[in-house]
């Protein structure tokens, strides 16, 4: 390959990593929080204390999902359980694997968590990216009754979840559109 082709391509290659690099150091700083529906649901990576504090001051968030489920041992959990006291937050923890299909009586459990929890909710799981990816597109596709693409689109690399099939991960794409006949997408 002569030079001027190479750099053809090498060129694009690079510019398109850069810009992956960028958005991922954004997710970072950002802990991956977004706002699914206004008033209702946030989502976002695991919280800091200063996390909660700060997204309960600024959206009002009453009720925290932990998609992680109870660690009592780890300072992690020990932390964001007294953030939420303190602030007078009800933490439910509820333990999902983003490599492990969510079958029907979960999906269930999660739609009642959802529908009976005091909102604004904010989920979380270590990431932001693929346990709450599902639980935001259960919330949009089952509560909120947005559209199908709305609800996708919590699954997707926007918010750091990559839905390539030779992925693990990819567990949580296959949970949803199982769930879409029960969300009422028959015709997905």
């Amino acid at each position: 390959m002569d030079p001027k082709t190479r750099k053809r391509i090498v060129r694009p290659l690079l510019a398109v990593l850069a810009v992956i690099g960028l958005y991922a150091a954004y997710l970072v700083s950002t802990n991956n929080f977004h706002t699914v529906v206004a008033g209702e649901l946030y989502r976002s990576a695991r919280p800091s204390p200063e996390d909660i504090v700060a997204w309960h001051k600024r959206y009002g968030i009453k009720t925290i999902l932990n998609l992680q489920g109870p660690h009592p041992h780890a300072a992690w959990y020990r932390k964001e359980k007294a953030a939420a006291e303190a602030l007078g937050i009800t933490l439910i923890d509820h333990q999902m694997s983003a490599q492990r299909e969510v079958q029907a009586p979960e999906v269930e459990q999660i739609l009642k968590i959802l529908s009976t929890a005091q909102r604004p909710i904010l989920v979380h799981c270590r990431n932001g990216a693929d346990r709450s990816g599902l639980v935001s597109a259960l919330y949009v596709a089952g509560i909120a009754r947005g559209s199908e693409f709305f609800a996708e689109l919590q699954l997707t690399p926007f918010f750091g979840h990559l839905p390539f099939t030779f992925l693990r991960s990819y567990a949580m794409d296959r949970s949803f559109e199982r769930a879409e006949p029960r969300l009422g997408l028959p015709h997905s």
